[in-house]
């Protein structure tokens, strides 16, 4: 389990966490608080432009009267993408599968990862984001 006993170790890149953060009006050094992590991921993930993916959201939310990062909107984008869902049950007894533990089981591939409170993006066992969630659970996952 990754250790962060300061602020700045969510910062930090380690074996399977990269600091990255694909917003155009991101600026490096400035903190981050945009709430598009949906955008974020969804870009990575499926190796398309910010603005691409973010075009992609806004169209399909409001054909749905939803909001851009809705799980149900980014689930059916997802899917018209070709990726595939794969649900992660809690087991009674059993602790989640965290982020790091997904990049230390899934070394190739491209995925889009559902944890709490957060969508983050995998590619070859690297999670890339502003932040390090490499503790946060992971409760489902699409992979491309």
């Amino acid at each position: 389990m990754a250790k962060f006993t300061t602020t700045e170790d969510y910062y930090k890149d380690t074996e399977y966490f990269c600091q990255f953060n694909n917003n155009p009006t991101y600026k490096e050094g400035k903190r981050w608080h945009k709430g598009d992590c949906v955008v974020r991921a969804l870009a990575l993930a499926a190796d398309i432009e910010w603005v691409e993916a973010f075009d992609l959201l806004a169209e399909n939310a409001r054909k749905t009267f939803n909001v851009p990062n809705c799980k149900t909107n980014y689930h059916t984008i997802l899917e018209n993408l070709g990726f595939t869902y794969h649900g992660i049950k809690a087991q009674k007894g059993k602790k989640r599968m965290t982020v790091e533990d997904f990049c230390k089981k899934h070394r190739k591939g491209r995925f889009f990862v559902d944890v709490a409170n957060h969508c983050t993006a995998v590619v070859d066992g690297v999670c890339y984001d502003q932040w390090n969630p490499a503790n946060k659970c992971v409760y489902a996952y699409y992979e491309l």
